[in-house]
């Protein structure tokens, strides 16, 4: 009898309007592939110098998204961001903000013989609460019990990592366009199912982050000296 074949799934997170990260993680996933799915965790345009092409560019791939903080800012489901709101959302179009507005919270793949692996941007139920990678145990047992599941992906913290506890398995596929764990370099969650059991590695991806900085001081980004920071450092606080 042949053995199944593994079911191989990519999450990605936390776009931000960089398109340069945006396309060095998408070739990277072409010659990974083929994934069974491939899901993007949300916060698509706001902070990076050009909003507008990289959520045409995900609005073309179509891959399932789930709604993230920013999200509902630059769609103006909830007021926030201030002024790089404003100005992101001058970038788009109503079809952008449409777009956004459709977006669930939550997205799970149902896997026979193994836990739903459960995407969601930053809880199961909320878009804003953080959820540190050396959370205790119980907190992230609570996060389960929420996401119906013991495999939870989710991005908007932007810091990779990949942790077994509480007998399931917890992954935070750090940022496309804000890395801040320190390394500037974009990155993605690959997970497989293999005899009955999630694993998961977490793949970085080298990519031109000056041109990106200097596209942001540049141009016309209201903040845009801040946001440089954070990509040339990998920090939130660069």
């Amino acid at each position: 009898m042949n053995k199944a074949r593994a079911v191989r799934v990519a999450v990605f997170s936390d776009v931000h309007g960089n398109v340069r990260a945006l396309e060095a993680v998408l070739a990277e996933l072409g010659a990974r592939g083929p994934f069974d799915h491939v899901i993007n965790g949300g916060d698509l345009a706001y902070g990076g110098p050009r909003p507008r092409e990289a959520m045409d560019l995900l609005m073309q791939r179509a891959y399932p998204t789930v709604l993230g903080n920013t999200d509902v800012w630059i769609a103006g489901i909830e007021p926030g961001g201030g002024s790089v709101v404003a100005w992101a959302r001058r970038q788009l179009t109503p079809p952008h903000e449409a777009y956004l507005r459709r977006l669930p919270t939550l997205h799970r793949i149902e896997a026979p013989g193994a836990p739903p692996l459960v995407v969601v941007h930053a809880t199961p139920t909320s878009l804003s609460d953080l959820l540190d990678p050396n959370a205790p145990a119980e907190v992230v047992a609570t996060m389960f019990q929420q996401a119906r599941t013991r495999t939870l992906v989710y991005g908007h913290i932007h810091r990779a990592y990949v942790r077994d506890i509480a007998d399931g398995l917890v992954v935070n596929t750090g940022s496309v366009g804000f890395p801040f764990d320190g390394n500037p370099q974009p990155s993605f969650a690959v997970l497989e199912l293999g005899g009955g059991r999630w694993r998961a590695e977490i793949v970085r991806v080298a990519y031109d982050h000056e041109a990106v900085a200097n596209e942001l001081t540049a141009g016309t980004h209201p903040d845009g000296r801040t946001f440089a920071r954070r990509i040339l450092t990998g920090t939130v606080s660069g």
